[in-house]
């Protein structure tokens, strides 16, 4: 098998900050006007040039799936569920991915969010961008503290991401020579010698998790933090156009939109 990119997209999460919690319908398969997140995502993925892609699901996972059972390229599409969604944090969901050889044999692999609808040409910049390790961003005018994931680095090039998992606005601590470099919008690639030292790391917390007496309850970014590479920032041409679906009033605001991808 020779897969040149695969992209992962997390769908697993019960989305207790929107107040859902509906017991058959994950917030990644919420319709949306006349699309859901899910079909939206993997979409924009496909069409930015990604030749597989694999969904980590969870909750609702049945949802999911019936929401993208009708994709005219469904064939390209796979699934792995993670058991443990209500345990571990995300950093688990995104080590179940290593369970599949299209994402162990890739040549390239993106990273993406479910709940995350972000402008397809956005998609496409990052997926079709030549550095070797890359993170969509939107400038540092963007970041809200409360629930931005923050890019922090030197010499333009990300170093560590910081998210504040308790929702209390703080703000990172940085060194002398550290900047805020932007908000990432939850998109990021990663070839060669990152994408193998990537997988890796993944196994490695997947073994560690599934061993653990106590839940692991690190957020997405542990993993490619663990990495300690200079990430190339990769700015949206539409940095408007992102919604992070975490509330009802994000919801409302997609039903808006005219960019989503039908």
């Amino acid at each position: 098998m020779d897969t040149k990119t695969t992209a992962i997209i997390l769908c697993a999460g019960i989305g207790s900050r929107m107040g859902l919690r509906q017991k058959d319908i994950n917030k990644c398969a919420l319709p949306i006007g006349k699309t859901t997140p899910a079909h939206h995502m993997t979409t924009a993925l496909l069409q930015s040039g990604v030749d597989r892609i694999v969904i980590i699901t969870g909750f609702a996972a049945e949802s999911v799936m019936s929401a993208l059972s009708k994709s005219p390229q469904s064939e390209r599409i796979s699934f792995i569920n993670n058991p443990y969604y209500d345990y571990h944090g995300c950093n688990y969901s995104l080590s179940c991915s290593t369970d599949s050889e299209f994402v162990t044999n890739a040549k390239k692999l993106v990273i993406a969010e479910g709940d995350s609808l972000l402008h397809e040409s956005s998609i496409a910049k990052l997926v079709n961008s030549t550095a070797s390790q890359v993170s969509l961003l939107r400038d540092s005018s963007f970041i809200d503290y409360t629930r931005s994931v923050i890019a922090i680095g030197k010499n333009g090039k990300i170093t560590r991401f910081e998210y504040d998992k308790n929702h209390k606005g703080l703000t990172p601590a940085l060194s002398n020579n550290e900047t805020l470099i932007g908000e990432s919008m939850q998109l990021w690639s990663f070839t060669n010698d990152a994408s193998t030292r990537l997988i890796k790391l993944l196994q490695e917390y997947k073994n560690s998790a599934e061993k653990s007496k106590t839940p692991l309850t690190h957020n997405g970014v542990y993993s490619i933090n663990k990495l300690g590479a200079d990430i190339t920032p990769v700015f949206s041409d539409h940095p408007n156009d992102w919604i992070n679906l975490n509330t009802q009033k994000d919801i409302k605001k997609a039903e808006k939109e005219k960019w989503l991808i039908k």
